[in-house]
């Protein structure tokens, strides 16, 4: 199945654009970063089941040793390039579970 299909997909993408449009931010420029910013979690997932895949050392033929799968710099690339694109668009991270649940810092 195309990641496209996933039910993962579609609620992140609805979510984002469920986000913008409360906002008022209904223009092209602003649907086109959240398309922009689903390809690049479409590509953290592929880079991510490399990683799963392979490890994070693989070994260069050429050289004979292992070296760094080069998934995991890239992931870690385009993890920050996917929250430019978050923190642009204005968007803020849910708060942490503890306040959420009215559950002070002080009391830990």
């Amino acid at each position: 199945m195309a990641i496209e299909q996933t039910k993962a997909y579609k609620t992140l993408r609805k979510s984002l654009l469920d986000g913008l449009e409360v906002r008022g931010l209904v223009e092209e420029v602003y649907r086109d970063k959240v398309e922009e910013y689903m390809t690049l979690w479409r590509q953290l997932r592929e880079l991510q089941e490399d990683i799963e895949e392979r490890g994070v050392t693989v070994m260069d033929e050429k050289r004979g040793m292992l070296v760094e799968n080069r998934s995991v710099s890239l992931a870690t690339q385009v993890s920050k390039q996917m929250l430019a694109i978050y923190t642009a668009l204005g968007l803020k991270p849910a708060e942490n579970s503890a306040r959420r649940s009215g559950v002070d810092d002080d009391e830990l």
